[in-house]
């Protein structure tokens, strides 16, 4: 929940409260993405409160992390009080945020590099941007005690979280400092992780031309990516490994490695906006190319904005007879439990030649002995001729199936277990399905284990025989396709 006043010259206070959509797309609702600051939240409260109150001098923003009321706030705020300012509870954790009107309409992306977490660092960005002395109000007696690492509004805001965003407000600062021409560069968006967040970053800009970020600082081993996917946004490589998954390293360490990598001449010419998770993205029924694309600045304000609601990004078919069908899987996912069984992927295949089908499979050698052809893809480039080179593509929720469908916009089969199908697949159409299975408890966002029953593979992925059928159904519809002679 969201609160937010606007106070007009003449004292009268507008109040707004907005909840996070759930796929509504109602007028007291906003977009909920897990790809952007809290300090995105700012600047959506400041537009609707613009739009419900034209006539305003002061916007008076409750800080997104806290679940606060328009009365609340209200009654924190003398009748004249200044702008811009922070009000901080006793141990100077923000609570909201009294803003001059003229920084909401005509600064707005600056206000994406406020921490919400550290008032004294918001303050002093404050005062930067809008050139005059910021100050801090204190609610008496308030404490709020430690955020929690995540909450039940979905805030996903533990300590190495908080971290990243004061090192981003922190850089900010010292880039103002450093640089008189500051309101001329360029923002940046960190987001170097990993290949299928930086797909869907690129997918979001293309759709987002006028958004907050010029730029976008990207893993130097996925160049291929951007070469096969691009967006309005310049690259800025980062000459570091990607950020393993096994947890080796924190993602508050890269981040700190990044910036001394970038080096000052990059560090003291841009502005650094974080798209990585500070919500839960798997508690929303959207996608993360839509989440991304709210990120960038776009409102999301209704259903035809939305990768499920618009038109397909890419439309194309294999150019080869019907027979004999071509398939190619990629059943590896990103960790163990987004991986096919290989049992279950056997017991496919011996069907699927039955029917006289030919069947690749991408970096599984374990599957080989079944009958399916090897296909070792290193990059997208050699990803793409395979694709072409098929009919149908069989993937997991991962990186290809993502590319495949959306940059290629191949017919596509896309298998999910434990992560839900709204935040990454398609749009259902003859040339695109998702197959899942019916257990309750997806999502459930682990990785390494079944937190119900233990051991390194889902139960939650359907069987064979509901996998081939959605392969003949889409071979029917797009190509063609009879069984038999």
């Amino acid at each position: 929940m969201l609160a937010g006043l606007a106070l007009a010259a003449n004292g009268k206070q507008h109040r707004l409260t907005l909840k996070f959509n759930t796929g509504a797309f109602r007028s007291d609702e906003v977009f909920d993405s897990a790809n952007c600051p809290p300090a995105r939240y700012l600047i959506e409260m400041g537009r609707r409160l613009l739009e419900i109150a034209p006539d305003a001098k002061r916007l008076i923003i409750g800080n997104p992390l806290l679940p606060l009321s328009p009365d609340q706030v209200a009654g924190w705020i003398p009748p004249a009080l200044a702008a811009p300012v922070v009000i901080v509870d006793s141990k100077q954790f923000p609570l909201a945020y009294c803003l001059p009107r003229w920084l909401v309409e005509e600064e707005e992306r600056f206000l994406l590099l406020l921490s919400t977490c550290d008032a004294g660092l918001d303050v002093r960005l404050l005062g930067l941007i809008a050139g005059c002395e910021a100050g801090a109000l204190a609610v008496p007696k308030l404490d709020i005690g430690e955020f929690p690492i995540s909450t039940t509004t979905g805030w996903f805001m533990g300590r190495g979280r908080q971290e990243m965003l004061r090192q981003c407000s922190s850089a900010a600062i010292k880039t103002i400092q450093r640089n008189k021409a500051w309101r001329s560069l360029p923002f940046a968006a960190y987001l170097p992780y990993h290949a299928g967040s930086l797909l869907m970053l690129n997918l979001a800009a293309r759709q987002v031309p006028d958004g907050f970020f010029a730029k976008e600082i990207i893993c130097a081993s996925y160049r291929d990516i951007v070469d096969s996917c691009p967006s309005p946004l310049e690259m800025v490589p980062l000459r570091l490994p990607w950020l393993p998954r096994d947890g080796s390293v924190g993602e508050l360490e890269y981040l700190t490695h990044a910036l001394e990598r970038l080096g000052p001449e990059v560090r003291d010419q841009h502005f650094f906006g974080f798209l990585r998770y500070s919500r839960l993205y798997n508690q929303t029924p959207f996608h993360l190319i839509d989440q991304m694309k709210f990120a960038l600045g776009h409102s999301m304000r209704q259903e035809t904005d939305t990768v499920h609601g618009g038109q397909p990004f890419a439309s194309a078919r294999a150019d080869l007879p019907a027979k004999p069908l071509k398939l190619l899987f990629h059943l590896a996912g990103g960790w163990k439990l987004k991986s096919y069984r290989a049992d279950r992927a056997a017991a496919m295949f011996m069907v699927l030649r039955g029917m006289g089908c030919e069947i690749s499979v991408i970096d599984r050698p374990d599957l080989v002995p079944y009958g399916a052809r090897l296909v070792v893809s290193d990059d997208t480039a050699l990803l793409t001729a395979e694709v072409r080179a098929h009919h149908i593509f069989i993937g997991v929720d991962s990186f290809p199936h993502h590319f495949v469908r959306h940059a290629l916009g191949w017919p596509t089969v896309a298998l999910f277990a434990n992560t839900k199908p709204c935040n990454s697949d398609a749009a259902e159409r003859s040339d695109y399905r998702a197959v899942v299975g019916v257990l309750p408890c997806n999502p459930c966002g682990a990785e390494k284990e079944c937190p119900m029953l233990g051991g390194e593979d889902c139960g939650n992925f359907a069987p064979p025989d509901q996998v081939v059928t959605a392969i003949l159904e889409m071979a029917r519809a797009v190509y063609g396709f009879t069984e038999g002679a």
